[in-house]
């Protein structure tokens, strides 16, 4: 099973700039994009600096499935903070 991406690191124009897994792991977006080419994450297959993913299968029918929300996951101070909140 692939990692989780978590949160994000948005730059000045407001696009996806770094993304964080669930392991700490701190990467690039254009880094992000090729893992996920390469099967890197747990489901994600695709994804832009604007938030947008893709699924190749989510389902066994063989239908891609897409969403815009990665913009919508915590920033890396928050996700943080709420690690800590939990210990």
């Amino acid at each position: 099973m692939g990692e989780k991406i978590i949160a994000i690191n948005k730059d000045l124009n407001g696009d996806i700039a770094e993304v964080m897994t669930h392991t700490g792991r701190v990467i690039s977006i254009q880094q992000a994009m090729q893992e996920a080419a390469e099967g890197k994450f747990d489901s994600i297959t695709s994804l832009d600096k604007e938030g947008n993913w893709t699924i190749a299968n989510s389902t066994g029918d063989g239908q891609p499935e897409s969403g815009n929300n990665l913009d919508m996951l915590p920033s890396f101070a928050e996700a943080m903070h709420e690690g800590e909140s939990l210990q």
